[in-house]
Order: structure tokens, then C-alpha cells, then sequence
């Protein structure tokens, strides 16, 4: 009999950095928000402005002819992030066909997109509705979790669920069993164990988690990990429009000693560079590692999946750029006082010099 559930993520940015009391403050009469903690502590892993956690709803969904209880939660990050979590509940006659049936049609439904959209929106409403016209919403980042409470067959060592069902099949939502041993081989070395009966298998858009305790201390590791992946990825793309922009200014604009255009470019720049600078920090200092502790081991190995350091390699390289061009504009800038320094100087010195010159010649 199987127990568990499939987790439907939707991350988004919402903007500039949020005050999380204040957002608990408009939540305190709806449910109790609090904030979030790994049901096991380890001083491997440091969490630091834990994000707020709220439940917002039960509900059912009709998928593939059965009726799904859905429990719906989000948490807001003071760095500005807000992650929605749809915990579809397993039918404990499901099979594994069915499984990887429902995995396929997950893939490309778009109800639970909408919906979790729709929860995100309302939540904004509640402490600041003008986030929301300012929003992205094309730059989220979604995830599929299948989580088991109990899987027959793992029962003494969940790594037989490798011999006993089609892992590859229900991680990559693939059901016609034609994929090729390599991608089946680069699944089942995506696995970590901490404990016989335990098991994550982690790929880049969906992962497979046996936990007999019912902690869902691995799903909430992997959801950390998905929101540092999301604004990596939203500020690239910031960045991206920024130098743009800037580049274009540059490359059109004649400079004149009498306009502050660089002063200005400069400042903006600068600003940008720090309000990014911060933010990156931030999200990097949500959740540090600083063991071999499983849930340490379980977010490294998110991380790589998700190709964070290459997201974080390229945000770091544009904000080089975008000190270089602000140190280029204050290079501009010191030149135009320096010629502006210069006209006065001439001028002064005529100033004295002409009356001088004028009497000699009377």
C-alpha cells in the first residue's frame, strides 16, 4: 500500500526585499502563520531570516479520473520570494502505472500553474497589492516531488525500488519505457541514502524522496535551494535588461560639459550594483551548509542539479560589468570637471590678464 504525496512547487520573485513581521502582522488572524524550522536541528545547516510559512487551504483536484485531496501552503522570503506548495495526497490503491501516468499529465497540465499563480496574487493582496502589476510572472521556477511515507518494496532497503519499479520513468514523466540506459544510469547516480529504509533521488525539475518518519524536512532543503536557484535566474535577467540599457547609453549619447547624463548613469549603475550586490548575498545566506550532514549533502546535490553556480557564475560576471561601466561613467564624469576646471581657470586668468594687457597698449 503506498503512502504519500506529490508536491507541485510554483516559486516567483515579487519584487524588492520584504519585511516578513509585517506580512505576519496581516496574516495573524488566518491560520497562524509562523516561522519556518527543520523539524531536526543540526548545526550543519543555518538558517538565517527563516521565511514565514502559511497554510492556505484544503481543497480537492480531479486528476486522471480520481479525486485528489490537496493541501495548499506557501512561505514568503525576506529576500523576495514567495513559494507555493500544492501536496496532492496519493490514493493508497494508486499503482505505479498510475503513478507515472499522473507524472506525465502533471508535466503539462496548466491547472495547478494557474492556481498557484491565482494563490500567489492573493497573498501579495493582503500586504502590498502594488507588487503585483510589477511582477514577472514569466520568471518562476516549478518543481515535482514525489514523496513516500511508505513504498512496498523499501521496506529494509529503499534502494531496491530501483529493481522493483521504474524510477527513471516517474522522475523524468516518461511512460513509453523506450529511455536509454545512460539517462537511467545518471538517475540512479542522483541517489543519496542516510539510512537503509531512506532515499532522495534529485534531478533538475522533479525528485523522488522515501522518508518512513513523514518528515518533510527534505522537500522543504530542496524548496531552499529552488528559491536561491529563481533568483539567480530573475537577476540575470535584471541584470540583463540593465547593461542593455546602459550600453545603449553609451554607444548613442554625445557627451556635453553642460549635461549630467553620466553623473546620473553613474549613480544608477552604482545603485544597482549595490541593490543586487545585497539581495545575492542574502539569498546565499538563506540557508548555509557547513557539514556532511544529509540534509547538507541533499542541498549540495540540489544545487548542482539546478546549475547554481553557473547561474551564480554569470550574475557575478555581469555585475563586473556593471562596475566597470560605472567606474568608466565617474571616469567621464571627472574628465568633464576637470575640462570644466580648466575653462574657469583661463577664464580668470583673462579676467586679470586682459585689463593688464589693455592698459599696456594705451
Amino acid at each position: 500500500m503506498i503512502q504519500g504525496r506529490i508536491i507541485i512547487y510554483r516559486v516567483f520573485d515579487i519584487g524588492d526585499d520584504v519585511a516578513l513581521e509585517k506580512i505576519q502582522k496581516s496574516f495573524q488572524f488566518e491560520n497562524a502563520p509562523q516561522r519556518f524550522r527543520l523539524s531536526t536541528s543540526s548545526r550543519a545547516m543555518i538558517i538565517n531570516n527563516a521565511p514565514l510559512a502559511l497554510q492556505i487551504e484544503e481543497s480537492t483536484l480531479e486528476l486522471l479520473g480520481e479525486s485528489l485531496r490537496m493541501e495548499v501552503s506557501a512561505k514568503v522570503w525576506h529576500f523576495g520570494a514567495l513559494s507555493i506548495s500544492l501536496h496532492l495526497h496519493i490514493p493508497e490503491n494508486y499503482r505505479w502505472d498510475q503513478l507515472v501516468d499522473a507524472s506525465v499529465f502533471l508535466e503539462t497540465d496548466l491547472r495547478l500553474h494557474q492556481r498557484a499563480e491565482s494563490y500567489c496574487k492573493q497573498i501579495i493582496q493582503k500586504f502590498d497589492a502594488s507588487r503585483i502589476q510589477k511582477m514577472n510572472w514569466e520568471t518562476y521556477e516549478d518543481y515535482m516531488l514525489f514523496f513516500f511515507k511508505h513504498l512496498p518494496g523499501a521496506e529494509e532497503n529503499a534502494a531496491h525500488v530501483f529493481n522493483k519499479y521504474d524510477v527513471p520513468a516517474l522522475i523524468l514523466s516518461q511512460k513509453n519505457g523506450n529511455l536509454s540506459d545512460q539517462v537511467k544510469k545518471n538517475i540512479f547516480e542522483s541517489s543519496t541514502q542516510f539510512a537503509q529504509n531512506d532515499l532522495a533521488v534529485l534531478n533538475w525539475d522533479s525528485a523522488m524522496v522515501i522518508e518512513p518518519s513523514g518528515s518533510f524536512d527534505i522537500p522543504d532543503v530542496i524548496e531552499f535551494a529552488l528559491c536561491q536557484q529563481l533568483e539567480m535566474r530573475y537577476y540575470d535577467d535584471l541584470l540583463d535588461d540593465k547593461l542593455a540599457s546602459l550600453y545603449t547609453a553609451l554607444e548613442n549619447k554625445q557627451w556635453s560639459l553642460w549635461e549630467n547624463t553620466a553623473e546620473k548613469l553613474s549613480k544608477e549603475a552604482s545603485q544597482r550594483y549595490l541593490e543586487v550586490s545585497e539581495t545575492i548575498e542574502n539569498v546565499e545566506n538563506s540557508l548555509k551548509v557547513v557539514g556532511d550532514f544529509y540534509y547538507a549533502q541533499i542541498f549540495r546535490t540540489a544545487l548542482h542539479r539546478f546549475r547554481f553556480n553557473d547561474w551564480k557564475a554569470s550574475v557575478d560576471n555581469k555585475l563586473e560589468n556593471l562596475a566597470t561601466i560605472s567606474n568608466l561613467l565617474t571616469r567621464k564624469i571627472n574628465e568633464r570637471r576637470s575640462h570644466l576646471l580648466e575653462i574657469v581657470i583661463i577664464v580668470l586668468i583673462a579676467i586679470e590678464v586682459v585689463p593688464f594687457l589693455y592698459g599696456l597698449i594705451k
